[in-house]
């Protein structure tokens, strides 16, 4: 077994299962779900763990805003969204829980290529490297190949991605 701390949380699991059922959502209401669904965990744990979900592709961040207000910590603060990346990863049981979770719609649209573009950019950069074995690189391209037939159907990003597979094969 490798050094170190291990990479799976269940905190970032029941925040996955979250955001599956949001689309897009910023920090504080991904807290304020977390803290009404599951059990306590402090504002500062999620924002952690949605930092570190990003670094492990498992969340990416699609918009950021800021939002004039009258806040304890001065007139105005920044709202990061975040999205289901590419290596996301959750049990059934958290999305059960999450099921009768209400929804607002969100009038957030993405770009969804850009995004699928600077992960294959890190796959690339990751096969070049030669970090890791051969299996788990195959995994990675096979889970970034299915989120982008999910997110967009641009054969170009595609052909890369299967490109970069065969490459490693």
């Amino acid at each position: 077994m490798g050094r170190g701390r291990p990479s799976k949380s269940e905190i970032r699991e029941k925040i996955t299962a979250l955001l599956d059922r949001l689309q897009f959502s910023y920090g504080y209401e991904i807290y304020k779900h977390y803290q009404s669904i599951f059990d306590n965990a402090t504002a500062r744990v999620i924002y952690y763990h949605l930092k570190k979900g990003v670094e492990l592709g498992e969340f990416v961040t699609v918009n950021v805003e800021r939002v004039v207000g009258n806040f304890s910590w001065g007139a105005e603060t920044e709202r990061v969204y975040y999205a289901l990346g590419p290596f996301a990863k959750t049990r059934q049981e958290w999305w059960k829980k999450t099921a009768d979770l209400n929804l607002k719609p969100n009038d957030i649209t993405y770009d969804w290529g850009t995004e699928i573009k600077n992960q294959i950019k890190i796959l690339k950069k990751e096969v070049k490297k030669g970090g890791g074995n051969k299996k788990r690189l195959i995994n990675k391209c096979n889970k970034l190949l299915n989120w982008c037939k999910l997110k967009t159907k641009n054969p170009d990003l595609i052909k890369q991605i299967k490109n970069i597979k065969s490459f490693i094969k």
